[in-house]
């Protein structure tokens, strides 16, 4: 078959040598000191965004309240006899 002679050219594969110090190369990159640290303008204009997202979530929490909704919702639900609880039976 034609598949049979497809694998059996796969065994004629040579391995390749690799160039010479190549794994030295290889390591003396990993261990270069090749990231710079973030320019200082970018350094402030990270820490004013995170400053103001972090007092927009802040003054969003404390506008929130636990009082109900409007009036008008609540008679809305005791007409349609709607229930306000998660429970599956009445009792």
């Amino acid at each position: 078959m034609d598949i049979d002679k497809k694998l059996d050219s796969l065994k004629r594969i040579q391995p390749v040598d690799p160039p010479p110090f190549l794994y030295t190369r290889i390591l003396a990159r990993i261990e270069s000191p090749g990231s710079l640290p973030a320019p200082f303008a970018w350094r402030w204009a990270f820490a004013a965004v995170f400053i103001l997202l972090l007092s927009l979530n802040f003054s969003v929490l404390l506008k929130t309240s636990d009082k109900p909704a409007s009036p008008g919702i609540e008679e809305v639900v005791y007409a349609m006899d709607l229930t306000t609880t998660n429970d599956f039976y009445r009792e």
